[in-house]
């Protein structure tokens, strides 16, 4: 057992009374080295489980566990040490600083790991050079492709040397070839560096790239294999 949730709920409090179930008693656990796709509709539940499942939200009832140890019951210091450990995150927005560059960028999660400067380089330098940019490390953002800029968020998602990445619709800004090849790159670093990547998609073709597949509707897992 890698990661597991036992009978997930997470509501929401409407402003005008109402309860919105965003999760409704679901269980799904997931082996080391996977690739999980995350499929649904649009307020199925998808991103609000990914987030459950990297520590970012708090489920209303149920429990996570991380190989065995209960995150559900963690305080907010062992919640932010389990991300900052394990936990490597790849946005559908990239949310790159726009002044700094591309190995600037990389290095602001090795900065608040407390890594000398030195070593913050030349780590940010190699993360690079493993996502296909050893000739874009001076470039900003503006300078860059949104598939450059996509692979810029993935060095920087392996800068702590997760063990998980969450990827939340990391091709709905990029056109086919763009997105086939961002998503050829987080395979390669599913097979062969070991990682284990979840990743929510709308993409039919995308979904295609996982070993286990997860659908859910209405807040229910409906179909996984």
């Amino acid at each position: 057992m890698y990661l597991q949730v036992k009978n997930i709920t997470k509501q929401y409090h409407h402003h005008n009374g109402t309860v919105i179930n965003a999760l409704s008693d679901v269980s799904v656990t997931i082996e080391k080295g996977r690739f999980v796709t995350i499929t649904g509709s649009s307020g199925s539940g998808k991103s609000t489980l990914l987030f459950i499942l990297g520590g970012l939200l708090r489920p209303s009832s149920g429990s996570i566990f991380f190989n065995e140890q209960p995150l559900h019951s963690a305080g907010d210091n062992a919640l932010s040490a389990f991300r900052q450990k394990h936990i490597g995150y790849v946005m559908q927005s990239f949310s790159l600083i726009p002044y700094l560059t591309a190995e600037e960028n990389v290095m602001v999660p090795l900065s608040l790991l407390q890594k000398d400067k030195k070593t913050q380089m030349e780590i940010a330098r190699e993360l690079l050079t493993t996502v296909g940019l050893s000739d874009r490390m001076q470039h900003y953002p503006k300078e860059l492709s949104a598939g450059q800029q996509q692979r810029v968020a993935i060095a920087r998602a392996l800068a702590n040397n997760p063990s998980v990445i969450l990827a939340d619709e990391p091709t709905g800004n990029l056109d086919p070839s763009l997105a086939s090849e961002i998503l050829t790159l987080l395979k390669e670093l599913n097979t062969k560096n070991g990682i284990t990547i979840i990743m929510v998609t709308h993409s039919p073709e995308a979904a295609k790239y996982g070993n286990v597949k997860i659908h859910l509707k209405d807040g229910c897992v409906t179909k996984t294999n």
